[in-house]
């Protein structure tokens, strides 16, 4: 008996001793396999961030995270952690790459109303999401913005703005007050003629700028979210945009590679051409292993083998302004709508789908030539592309 009590004394001190190294360890190849760094980029309210995308370490919200994959290996079934809700279909820009306009857009059809909006946030919380994006449109020419935020219980999900800058500087207090917690700001050039070029309105690179820094005077965890192509990539651009970033003093640049979809759906040298998205992520390794700069992120590398993979259907999904279910962003086919019928059956529908089952590896499927031939798979609206849920249909 006094063996056996030796033991198991032994035992509790090697973990006292041991639990602080093994958690550390933990969190650090956790967030390196994620995001291809393991840098601690902010304390939000005492808490350590690695990514705008993620929640905040020992937060509320990291907690329902880990408590919701525990359920999905119960239940052997597919459940979404990550939302984007568009807010809205109005924008005061009129962006070169835009995958909204004229994908999405659908003029004549009515905004979801706050009330509307409401019932599908806690709908999603009630179905696991720990992550929402709110996204456009320009989400902040939504006057009632700040109420959409207040309609989360920030208990369960971290949120997230991403915002053209415009009306930020103005907004940011109220956006405070309600609970928000990260803002990414898109900035698509270092230059201001450039950036407002690309995004075709004069002085919002500018208005851009000073948003984010009085986010950051107000506590939030802030990003710049930037679009690349193999041209601007080729010029430097990603290089110059960081580099603004690090002056800034912003936590993150997250970057997305230009998808054929949207106002690029004919852009097919984006389709299949992976070469020149590795260079990038290769090139952010010293970068990111460098405190005086913030973290670098990549959506390719999320949806590639050596993270997450193309996780859309599969633990998220896009919410249209008009409360259509699509699998992600760029993706534009429909699988119902949440105002029809309730979002558990849509999201069962849309996660019990071959094309959707199972998180790809390889990267986005808009982006993979074989994926794109699919009647679940839609890179622009036109009046003659059937939906998936249409094609199902006898």
């Amino acid at each position: 008996m006094f063996r056996d009590f030796l033991s198991r004394l032994r035992l509790k001190w090697f973990l006292a001793r041991k639990s602080l190294d093994y958690s550390y360890d933990f969190t650090n190849l956790l967030y390196k396999t994620y995001l291809h760094h393991n840098k601690i980029i902010h304390y939000r309210d005492g808490h350590p961030v690695y990514s705008l995308m993620t929640p905040a370490i020992f937060s509320k919200p990291s907690a329902n995270f880990v408590a919701r994959a525990l359920f999905r290996s119960i239940q052997n079934k597919n459940m979404p952690n990550l939302l984007s809700l568009a807010v809205n279909d109005v924008c005061n820009a009129a962006c070169e790459h835009c995958s909204f306009f004229s994908a999405v857009e659908e003029k004549g059809r009515k905004n979801l109303t706050l009330e509307q909006i409401r019932k599908l946030l806690a709908d999603s919380q009630d179905l696991g999401v720990s992550v929402i994006n709110f996204v456009g449109g320009e989400p902040l020419m939504r006057r009632d913005f700040h109420k959409i935020v207040e309609a989360v219980d920030q208990d369960r999900a971290t949120t997230i703005l991403f915002t053209n800058g415009w009306f930020l500087e103005a907004r940011a207090k109220e956006l405070r007050q309600a609970g928000l917690d990260s803002i990414f700001v898109s900035i698509d050039a270092a230059d201001a003629g450039k950036h407002d070029e690309f995004r075709r309105t004069h002085g919002l690179f500018d208005r851009a700028i000073r948003g984010a820094k009085q986010a950051l005077k107000l506590g939030f965890s802030v990003g710049f979210s930037t679009t690349m192509t193999p041209e601007s990539w080729q010029a430097g651009e990603l290089q110059r945009i960081v580099e603004l970033a690090r002056q800034t003093g912003v936590h993150e640049v997250y970057v997305f590679d230009a998808m054929p979809s949207g106002r690029y759906q004919d852009r097919l040298d984006l389709v299949d051409n992976r070469q020149w998205i590795d260079e990038m992520i290769q090139w952010s390794g010293p970068l990111n292993r460098d405190s005086r700069y913030p973290g670098i992120t990549f959506m390719a590398h999320m949806s590639s083998h050596c993270s997450v993979g193309c996780s859309c259907g599969t633990s998220y999904f896009y919410l249209s302004p008009y409360g259509d279910v699509m699998s992600c962003d760029f993706n534009h086919a429909k699988f119902g709508n949440a105002l029809e019928e309730p979002l558990w059956k849509i999201w069962e529908r849309l996660s019990t789908d071959p094309e959707f089952c199972s998180a790809k590896w390889g990267g986005c499927k808009v982006k993979d030539g074989e994926s794109r031939s699919s009647s679940s798979i839609c890179t622009g609206r036109t009046e003659s592309t059937p939906t998936p849920l249409e094609v199902s249909k006898p």
